[in-house]
């Protein structure tokens, strides 16, 4: 079911290369749609981006409130980081074109994160 919704996610924005499930206790990647070839410390080194901008054990990393969304914009793309409203360790890690349309893309994603860490 969750590689199901990530391959949906994937369809509406292919210029996304990648989008990992992640479990931000363990900083590893449980599930993957990319359409680039990454290897796994690649995979692995994005959940750790994601578990360092968002705090250990649910806590604020920076500020006295856990983010929920974290961007990270580089030259070559933009990586996105959602964190689970529903378990703090759930997160959605994306890289996308700096063009994906930011605002839908994320508001998707996070229906896809909500809904795989549901277990729905």
């Amino acid at each position: 079911m969750a590689t199901k919704a990530l391959d949906r996610l994937q369809d509406r924005y292919p210029d996304c290369a990648a989008l990992v499930f992640a479990d931000l206790s363990t900083q590893m990647a449980l599930i993957t749609n990319t359409e680039t070839a990454f290897r796994r410390e690649t995979l692995d080194s994005l959940c750790a981006e994601a578990a360092l901008a968002f705090g250990k054990d649910g806590g604020p990393a920076i500020g006295d409130s856990a983010a929920m969304t974290v961007f990270v914009a580089t030259r070559d793309h933009l990586r996105i980081y959602l964190r689970s409203a529903h378990d703090p360790d759930d997160a959605l890690c994306c890289i996308c074109a700096h063009d994906t349309a930011i605002d839908s893309f994320v508001k998707e994603a996070r229906a896809c994160l909500d809904m795989i860490s549901n277990g729905a």
